[in-house]
């Protein structure tokens, strides 16, 4: 007999990945991205406190956000940031939490479309 097993994506405390990623399963990040990412899935993607992308977040699932993002991050459905994120660009979705102590040198947009935040607020 068969057991299906849920699959998600992890990028360890320690790893770095050079290059822009994309993900169609759940997904937790500790390590360090240079590049934007792609998650093409309705399962949450997670960046720990130790966490650090340098590009775009563009998900169709939920975000949380401990680590450090130097980008804009879109989410079709929503995006929390925990106490212990340093976010410097555009949060864009439909529902934003922010958790007091976070560190935000943002816009905030409250919509979904990649398309409609402003570029130029940070270069990834």
């Amino acid at each position: 007999m068969l057991t299906e097993i849920p699959s998600f994506t992890v990028i360890a405390e320690g790893s770095k990945t050079q290059g822009s990623v994309s993900f169609c399963s759940q997904c937790i990040i500790l390590g360090i991205i240079e590049g934007n990412v792609y998650q093409q899935a309705q399962e949450p993607l997670t960046l720990g406190q130790t966490g650090w992308i340098h590009g775009d977040i563009t998900s169709q699932g939920p975000v949380t956000l401990a680590g450090r993002v130097e980008g804009n991050v879109f989410s079709s459905v929503k995006i929390t940031v925990n106490a212990t994120a340093h976010i410097t660009g555009a949060l864009v979705c439909p529902k934003i939490e922010i958790k007091p102590g976070a560190i935000l040198e943002s816009d905030i947009l409250m919509r979904w479309s990649p398309e409609s935040a402003p570029r130029k607020l940070i270069a990834a």
